[in-house]
């Protein structure tokens, strides 16, 4: 039996993705280079064999600037966090093809014909492993280090940088993933986002933004979390 566990769900999507050429950076080092990192959000399911599959969210940082446009219609921020798996129980070790999404929601009263959402990232450290140092589903405190030989494997090539243009609907939400069905093996897996630069234009009103990161497992159960909204204006 697949199970779902969601918060409020998300509006319509509107995603138009073209990759752009950059250096991939590695951005699993903690904010300044330390190792702590703090869990913000959480969401869980028990599927049909009692494994828990948890999502999590933590970091976040959201540093609103003014636009470089100065258009009052604007806005411009910047931001960093990551987004966790962590799956225990019986069969833990034995879960592939789980699918990890990571994106925004965007609400606004009313956009501009035209109006836009430009989200630019550097490249995205995403990191799988049994041995990670992780324990996201019950320490807030974790290290990450790919030089100490643990069994954590990057998987496949780091996620390159990319652009993202989204057109907004006239007014509601808009949800916008930034990492789309990334999938993986194993009971763990963390992707890193460090400097994030998104840039709103044509929305009239406040505009408020929410974090959400999403898992689908190979047997369809699916668990949602969202951060806390955060007013960019």
């Amino acid at each position: 039996m697949t199970n779902i566990s969601t918060a409020p769900p998300g509006h319509r999507s509107f995603t138009r993705l073209a990759a752009v050429a950059g250096i991939a950076v590695l951005a699993m080092v903690m904010g300044n280079g330390t190792a702590a990192a703090g869990v913000d959000n959480s969401s869980s399911v028990i599927d049909a064999d009692g494994n828990r599959i948890e999502v999590l969210q933590g970091d976040t940082q959201y540093q609103v600037v003014p636009p470089l446009d100065g258009v009052p219609t604007s806005v411009e921020f910047f931001h960093n966090g990551y987004a966790g798996v962590n799956i225990s129980g019986p069969d833990a070790a034995e879960f592939e093809g789980t699918q990890l999404t990571v994106g925004y929601q965007i609400g606004y009263p009313v956009a501009l014909a035209g109006a836009t959402i430009v989200l630019n990232s550097p490249g995205l450290g995403f990191a799988i492993g049994s041995d990670t140092g992780i324990d996201l589903g019950l320490i807030p405190d974790f290290t990450l280090d790919l030089s100490a030989g643990t069994n954590v494997e990057l998987a496949g090539d780091i996620i390159p940088s990319q652009e993202l243009d989204i057109d907004l609907e006239p007014g509601g939400i808009t949800e916008v993933p930034l990492l789309e069905g990334q999938e993986f093996d194993g009971p763990e897996a963390l992707v890193r986002m460090q400097g994030v630069h998104g840039s709103i234009s044509g929305a009239i009103g406040p505009v408020t933004i929410r974090p959400y990161a999403k898992a689908v497992t190979a047997n369809g159960d699916t668990v949602m979390t969202y951060g806390v909204p955060q007013k960019l204006n």
